[in-house]
């Protein structure tokens, strides 16, 4: 993972990375807790807001333009009307651009799940669950750059930020999964939680990351394999099967959400 420090477990490993100038004001902008503008914003508070979103969005542009090899501050500074050094007044560093673009991603898979979860609020947990997973694979296919920052790409040298928030970030992106399918109490009795989890995710992590990265090409139905595998991964321990409607009920239901 791009952050190249978390745990599924939320544990926060050792992460280094020096105090740098989001962690008092730009971090906020980047998980999406920045106060909405108020009609009494100053216009320097206001131009500052500005600036902070159009550097996120260029950064994200050329994210998504050539991957994280194509990311450069100088690119961005002179795309937002910034001299480079300009630009480090904002951020000591491209880390922290990619910070934001982790975090903010983070946050855009998180609410995807959330919402799917939430929308099959009334059907059993492994349902709920399985809605989660589909959902999952709905926003990598639709973001296959931001997936593979997040999960793939290595980045020379990037520290994830004290504090861990690129940890927590990602545990929210797994949080409504995890809560649903605690739901069905103990499963497979030669499993712990923890083994029972891993097994999941890598039958999520591992269908979705090959069909991203085009390596499922040659199957006629990526769609049908991926739920296969997901329901495999969900029987190996012990859990009940999601209905079978389920995945065109999901599919329905993204395309009018």
């Amino acid at each position: 993972m791009s952050e190249q420090c978390s745990g599924f477990d939320g544990s926060h490993p050792t992460e280094q990375c020096s105090d740098s100038k989001w962690r008092s004001g730009i971090v906020g902008h980047m998980t999406g807790t920045t106060p909405a503008p108020v009609a009494t914003e100053g216009r320097r508070a206001r131009q500052r807001r500005e600036l902070l979103a159009a550097i996120e969005a260029e950064a994200r542009r050329q994210l998504e333009d050539g991957g994280a090899g194509n990311v450069s501050m100088r690119a961005i500074a002179r795309a937002v009307g910034l001299g480079p050094a300009s630009l480090y007044t904002y951020f000591d560093s491209l880390d922290d651009i990619f910070t934001l673009l982790l975090l903010s991603s983070y946050d855009s898979l998180a609410t995807a799940t959330a919402t799917a979860v939430e929308a099959f609020a009334d059907d059993p947990p492994a349902d709920r669950a399985f809605a989660g997973i589909l959902a999952h694979r709905h926003w990598a296919l639709a973001h296959r750059n931001e997936f593979n920052l997040l999960f793939t790409d290595i980045l020379p040298g990037y520290a994830a930020p004290p504090g861990g928030p690129t940890v927590d970030a990602q545990i929210q992106v797994f949080r409504p999964l995890v809560d649903a399918l605690t739901e069905l109490g103990r499963t497979d009795p030669d499993l712990t939680v923890e083994q029972a989890g891993i097994v999941v995710w890598c039958a999520i992590h591992g269908a979705v990351a090959l069909e991203v990265n085009h390596h499922l090409d040659w199957i006629d139905d990526p769609a049908a394999a991926h739920e296969t595998t997901v329901r495999r991964a969900l029987a190996s321990i012990g859990a009940p099967a999601p209905a079978e409607t389920l995945r065109k009920r999901f599919d329905r239901w993204a395309a009018g959400s």
